[in-house]
């Protein structure tokens, strides 16, 4: 069984298999997107989680499937990936790992008609997310030499994703704070640029590419 997880081609296939339903989902709830005021998807000014709200976003199913499905696939990438590297850093990079990919599931799971579990489900994932890339990028890095399972270069994928996870948790705590409004009242009047929304965009387009460049390199 441990063989099998740590097979490169397992490890693969659930890192690329993982992005992708992620990104159909998201792609296909998007195209589709007609807000309460009949108004398209725009990144500038719309969450990630309004693509799953059900009663508004027309193909909120297929986000939110997505999302649990990304979710189940990356427990046995982060399994495989941790197993196959090994040590300290590798360890904690599979249990963070597997930790916010059951988070990603959550928030699936509780779209945001059920907005206190999904907020708490979407606040885990952030932070989770950021532990899991960020160990996993020290456990590539420090890798032992003579003993490289994992090539070292694709360590520095994880930079960009690690500014926007950072960022986007400093900066929403500073933007929650400055006005004491919940995301619901400050939605009734979005503004056309949601510096918010395309923060914690960065960290759906940096994560992405983070599993599929630790993926290729195997």
């Amino acid at each position: 069984m441990i063989e099998f997880l740590t097979d490169p081609t397992t490890i693969r296939i659930c890192g690329v298999a993982g992005s992708l339903v992620a990104l159909l989902g998201a792609l296909a709830a998007g195209l589709a997107y007609r807000g309460r005021s009949g108004e398209p998807y725009l990144l500038l000014n719309h969450f990630i989680s309004e693509l799953g709200e059900i009663g508004v976003s027309r193909l909120a199913w297929a986000f939110n499937l997505g999302l649990i499905a990304a979710g189940l696939l990356i427990i046995p990438f982060c399994l495989g990936l941790g197993l196959r590297i090994s040590g300290t850093w590798a360890w904690l990079g599979l249990v963070t790992g597997i930790a916010a990919a059951l988070a990603l599931a959550g928030v699936g799971i509780y779209p945001m008609n059920n907005l206190s579990p999904h907020v708490r489900a979407a606040q885990s994932f952030f932070r989770l997310g950021l532990a899991m890339i960020l160990l996993f990028s020290l456990a590539i890095l420090l890798q032992p030499a003579g003993d490289t399972r994992v090539p070292i270069r694709v360590a520095w994928a994880g930079v960009p994703a690690i500014l926007a996870y950072a960022n986007f948790l400093l900066y929403s705590g500073l933007a929650f704070r400055s006005t004491g409004e919940s995301i619901s009242t400050q939605m009734e009047t979005r503004p056309r640029v949601w510096l918010l929304a395309i923060f914690e965009w960065l960290i759906f387009l940096t994560t992405i590419p983070w599993f599929l460049v630790i993926s290729s390199g195997l």
